[in-house]
């Protein structure tokens, strides 16, 4: 069982926090009146979801298990699947910002005035979708490291 870190509660209450404060500003509304902005977020989530997806896919490749018994790669296959789990969710959050980015844009062209609050929406999202992407290299760089730890303990093993 994981024990409570305080520095992650925090950096959860920062990320869910401080987008608040540009969409209280207008942001939502400076969204809606310019088209590049919302071409920026579409371009960077539209790649940020191709990247992630790549990676997802890679590193749950089964073949990359280590050689080993049933239960050492279950084990290290348990370790894997949470960390995935989280990537598999912040997907998850690129797609919804790019189908608030669709939505506000018709809304836009249909000029419904009673959803402009769509914009809002969007712009929130797509600042803690960014917020949580900070974290996204470091998080891939634990995982490889734990993979070669893994690979040089199996093989300090295989050795002896």
């Amino acid at each position: 069982m994981r024990r409570f870190n305080p520095y992650k509660a925090v950096g959860l209450v920062l990320t869910f926090g401080l987008p608040f404060i540009p969409v209280y500003f207008g942001m939502g509304e400076a969204l809606r009146v310019s088209e590049k902005p919302s071409e920026y977020i579409g371009v960077v989530f539209s790649i940020l979801a191709a990247s992630l997806f790549a990676i997802v896919s890679i590193v749950g490749d089964p073949s990359m298990l280590l050689p080993g018994t049933w239960r050492a790669s279950w084990e290290q296959a348990k370790d894997v699947q949470l960390r995935l789990m989280r990537l598999t969710y912040l997907f998850v959050l690129y797609l919804l910002v790019l189908a608030l980015l669709v939505t506000s844009e018709i809304i836009e062209a249909k000029s419904l005035e009673d959803w402009y609050f769509v914009h809002d929406v969007f712009g929130y999202m797509a600042l803690v979708a960014f917020m949580l992407s900070i974290w996204l290299p470091f998080e891939i760089r634990n995982i490889q490291i734990e993979r070669l730890r893994q690979e040089i303990e199996a093989r300090r093993k295989k050795k002896n």
